[in-house]
């Protein structure tokens, strides 16, 4: 499948769940010292083993708690040779491990471009500008830069997501 000029190869290899840590993480306001509360993140640890070539193959997923266990039987989803979720062979049903389908989908030029073009606006502004709003200008445009980027990576996603469900809808086991 073809996503913004970008080649998605998407492909199921069957595997086993060899080993899962299902933890929980300390996030960025995790020490008492500073903070009358401390932040916990669900985490979990996978270790896949391919049944073809006996391969291992491991997982590391933040923020998100898998409903996986020992021995079960899945299809682990590869996209351009990231891992982006598995399939539950039971229950014919697919889990994502990632947000990020950019990523996968080889799309980051995006937020190089926009960002270069926001650092240099912003110094042709405080250079060329002789006021005392020039700093709030500069400020306004990388606050801007920075809100448009994170809205126009969220939508590229949303639509690369969909693509990869219509995508796994063809598949056999679904």
């Amino acid at each position: 499948m073809n996503i913004l000029e970008k080649r998605i190869n998407l492909e199921l290899i069957p595997a086993t769940v060899a080993k899962i840590d299902k933890s929980a993480a300390t996030g960025l306001f995790a020490s008492n010292t500073y903070l009358p509360f401390s932040a916990k993140k669900p985490c979990t640890n996978v270790v896949f083993q391919v049944q073809h070539s006996g391969a291992i193959v491991p997982l590391n997923v933040k923020n998100e708690q898998l409903p996986l266990y020992n021995e079960q039987e899945v299809d682990v989803i590869k996209a351009n040779q990231f891992i982006i979720g598995y399939v539950d062979v039971k229950k014919e049903e697919y889990y994502y491990t990632t947000n990020d389908f950019c990523k996968a989908a080889g799309i980051h030029f995006l937020d190089v471009i926009i960002w270069m073009i926001s650092i240099l606006a912003t110094i042709s502004i405080l250079t060329i500008s002789q006021n005392n709003y020039a700093p709030l200008f500069a400020f306004a445009l990388l606050a801007s830069t920075w809100i448009v980027n994170i809205i126009t990576r969220h939508f590229l996603n949303k639509k690369i997501e969909n693509v990869i469900d219509n995508s796994m809808r063809t598949f056999s086991i679904l």
